[in-house]
């Protein structure tokens, strides 16, 4: 099992090029968990693509259909609040979110997002990947 964040599952789900596939390729056969706002951070992203036109309105639909059929097991953050308020100073709660969901399942946080490997006080791996 790992944490997947957005990061990763945005270009995973909603990218046809090369970093998709190296990222899909990265969570096949993997377990997936991630703290329930990733949902709506996924679709977050998608909707600046569109507004960008760097991605089509109608691609972003068959992503969001590929995210609502995900077999990814989605948590509550709620059990989280604690740790996710001690990491306050380091990074967004958002992130803390992720970082603490890999922390209580010990498992790796696999992001795109290279500032989280260098963020201070975290206690689980993390798996930087490049897109």
């Amino acid at each position: 099992m790992i944490v997947v964040d957005a990061s990763v599952l945005a270009v995973a789900l909603g990218d046809d090029g090369n970093g998709g596939e190296r990222f899909r390729e990265r969570l096949s056969g993997e377990t997936l968990a991630a703290p329930e706002l990733i949902d709506l951070e996924v679709v977050s992203v998608w909707r600046r693509h569109v507004a960008a036109k760097l991605m089509t309105a109608a691609r972003a639909k068959a992503a969001v259909d590929d995210l609502s059929d995900l077999p990814l097991r989605r948590c509550s953050h709620r059990p989280l609040l604690r740790r996710i308020w001690a990491l306050r100073h380091t990074v967004t709660p958002y992130d803390a979110a992720y970082i603490s969901l890999a922390e209580t399942l010990a498992v790796a946080l696999v992001t795109a997002d290279d500032r989280l490997s260098r963020a201070a006080g975290v206690r689980c791996e993390i798996e930087t990947l490049a897109d």
